[in-house]
């Protein structure tokens, strides 16, 4: 079996929420994403898909 890949994005900052602006992962989620099994990793991207992003810290407006 193959496994699941990163849906890292290049888009690597962090919201207010600690939430990627590019594949909406957590912080733990993507500093732990090669320690995971498949069926986790498979789980994180079902969460990251439903997660929105908070506005930017930096500019107080939402990055997309």
């Amino acid at each position: 079996m193959e496994d699941v890949k990163s849906p890292c994005i290049q888009i690597c900052r962090a919201d207010s929420n600690g939430v990627c602006f590019g594949c909406r992962r957590t912080n733990e989620e993507v500093g732990d994403w090669s320690l995971y099994t498949n069926e986790q990793k498979k789980e994180v991207l079902e969460k990251a898909s439903k997660r929105r992003n908070a506005p930017d810290t930096q500019s107080g407006g939402f990055f997309r």
